[in-house]
């Protein structure tokens, strides 16, 4: 069940418990809750993070933006270059990616590519 059927679920339960001055006041009162118990609001996964969203943005950006300028932590950037698609070019991503594991990925999708005649190296 998802968490927006569950919302609903428990509103429809209790439609007259409280006055709800905005929207989404069921939500608000499970986070006061779990705030005070010291507990994750929303132990699933349902809803993204906002790292996770960035990290997604600046992956589906990656043609427009590819040296990826400012992002000096090497698992924010690992992150980035795991979310990148490997159909781009590869004089886009030659410059600008090192990581083995997507060079990896980009010559499966090839027939003839055996790192072991390019120096061990999938790049």
């Amino acid at each position: 069940m998802s968490l927006a059927s569950k919302v609903a679920a428990a509103s429809k339960a209790n439609p007259n418990k409280g006055k709800k001055e905005y929207e989404n006041f069921e939500i608000a009162q499970q986070l006061m809750k779990a705030r005070r118990k010291g507990v994750d609001a929303f132990p699933s996964k349902d809803i993204e993070s906002l790292v996770e969203m960035a990290l997604k943005v600046v992956a589906r950006n990656f043609d427009q933006y590819p040296q990826l300028e400012g992002v000096e932590d090497s698992n924010v950037l690992q992150s980035i270059v795991k979310l990148i698609n490997p159909n781009y070019s590869i004089t886009t991503t030659a410059r600008n990616v090192d990581f083995e594991f997507y060079w990896e990925k980009k010559c499966k999708m090839l027939e003839n590519c055996k790192k072991e005649d390019h120096g061990g190296s999938f790049k």
